[in-house]
């Protein structure tokens, strides 16, 4: 592949009998978005004790959002709880068309390095075993592969504790896992093409998601093939999957923390028992307004040079 994110544009010129017919059309596939969020995940935010980076969207919303994006397939990827999954299958019965999918923080044994995984059509034990095996990322990956599921490494240049990887450690996660995030909807271009550098060669597959916590599900995802979800995660697992749609920029990371915050003043004012609490909250959301646009300044120029530092890890 010339270009490294070239199935961002999965729109090519039909042609017949080995003649361009002069149209483009799209590329006819089974889409899934494999990494976005609901109301189920909390993250907190480093720098801003306090603060929860709480999703906009409840499972039935990421749900119809998805579907209504032209996703074939629905997942939901929380972070550590597969709650959300459950409520929306408890809502709506059993969807045909619906993946419990997970985000699972874990860890490098040897340092505390934490990164995230996802995996996939699993039940309530397998999530538990999941949970309990958080502290090894070599261990989780295996007990993944024992049962068949698909685990996918999400966004290869973030970290819980924004170190870069060092060489041996990117080297581990080639060994250990067979399918890599290849676009993530909220990583910068640099980032996503990493992804492509470090795993080219290396007959890995590469899959897409939104990372979606806001109202983005569905603009990042994956392009397969199955009539099934099962026919689905077996193509992906065999390599039969590319990437497709957006990567972020410093404008849509903007927004998306403008959004989250806005939602928990909201919360908060909502929970707020005092007329000083409602006050407080209605300042902090009339500062955040005008200081907002600033998040993000110099964001291009500091992932650049992480990236660069990732390039320096990378294995020979």
């Amino acid at each position: 592949m010339d270009h490294p994110l070239a199935p961002a544009v999965e729109f090519g010129l039909f042609s017949t009998d080995g003649r361009s017919t002069g149209d483009w059309r799209r590329t006819p596939a089974t889409r899934i978005d494999l990494h976005c969020h609901s109301t189920f995940s909390d993250e907190t935010i480093k720098y801003l004790p306090g603060i929860v980076y709480h999703p906009l969207l409840t499972p039935e919303e990421v749900y119809d959002q998805a579907k209504a994006r032209g996703m074939d397939f629905v997942t939901i990827t929380d972070h550590d709880t597969i709650s959300g999954c459950l409520d929306l299958l408890n809502k709506r019965g059993d969807l045909a068309d619906f993946i419990v999918g997970e985000e699972v923080t874990v860890a490098f044994p040897e340092d505390g390095t934490i990164v995230h995984v996802n995996v996939f059509d699993i039940n309530e034990e397998q999530h538990r075993e999941l949970q309990a095996l958080r502290g090894s990322i070599y261990e989780l990956a295996a007990y993944a592969r024992s049962i068949d599921k698909l685990y996918v490494l999400n966004h290869l240049t973030w970290t819980e504790q924004h170190r870069v990887l060092k060489t041996w450690q990117i080297e581990k996660l080639l060994e250990h896992f067979d399918v890599f995030e290849g676009i993530n909807g909220a990583r910068s271009y640099a980032h996503n093409a990493f992804a492509w550098a470090a795993t080219r060669g290396r007959g890995k597959t590469l899959v897409g998601g939104s990372d979606s916590h806001t109202h983005r599900v569905g603009t990042t995802y994956t392009l397969t093939d199955g009539a099934t979800r099962e026919d689905v995660l077996a193509n992906i697992k065999s390599g039969i999957a590319e990437p497709a749609g957006a990567f972020g920029t410093a404008e849509k990371l903007r927004e998306d923390v403008w959004l989250v915050a806005q939602k928990n003043f909201e919360r908060r004012l909502e929970d707020a028992n005092t007329v000083w609490q409602r006050a407080i909250c209605r300042g902090m959301r009339r500062f955040s307004r005008v200081v907002y646009p600033l998040a993000c300044l110099g964001y291009d120029t500091r992932q650049n040079t992480l990236v660069r530092a990732f390039l320096r890890a990378m294995p020979g």
